[in-house]
């Protein structure tokens, strides 16, 4: 999951990125008000990602860059931690909440500028086991399958 490419924002289209910052700032009674300057360049640099293919710690990258623009007056962090957040947690449903928690926090983190990429580095490489897809069926697609079995031959008589 680390290292696979993705299109980590076909699901969120711009307009998203504006509603999720809108509700954040109605939850604490607060005006949605934007940088221009900012949203603008912000806004092409999502758009410019939009179905791209890249890696999880790309994707992260958008989100830190678009936040690093500041495009909102209020919520600006927030809005693209609780976006880059959403990017794992599929995958952490299966995954003791403490370590699920620690890959969460350590996305919002870095996303905000609290710590670097070579420290978002080495937790995902720390828990990349933990985050490989899991199938309905409960084994990983990304495994190759098992040889088959030759049938078994009676024994001759």
């Amino acid at each position: 999951m680390i290292h696979s490419q993705k299109p980590w924002f076909d699901a969120v289209p711009w307009e998203s990125v504006l509603t999720l910052n809108r509700a954040l700032c109605q939850a604490q009674k607060m005006e949605s008000l934007h940088n221009s300057k900012g949203l603008d360049r912000a806004r092409r640099l999502w758009e410019k990602a939009g179905s791209r293919k890249m890696s999880l710690e790309q994707a992260c990258e958008i989100c830190h860059e678009c936040q690093e623009l500041a495009p909102f007056t209020f919520n600006n962090g927030n809005t693209f931690a609780a976006i880059g957040r959403t990017f794992v947690e599929e995958y952490l449903k299966m995954m003791p909440p403490v370590e699920a928690q620690i890959i969460r926090t350590t996305i919002c983190h870095y996303i905000v500028g609290l710590i670097g990429r070579r420290e978002l580095a080495q937790v995902l490489r720390h828990f990349e086991s933990a985050l490989r897809p899991v199938s309905r069926a409960g084994h990983d697609p990304v495994a190759p399958p098992a040889p088959a079995r030759a049938p078994e031959q009676p024994a001759p008589a």
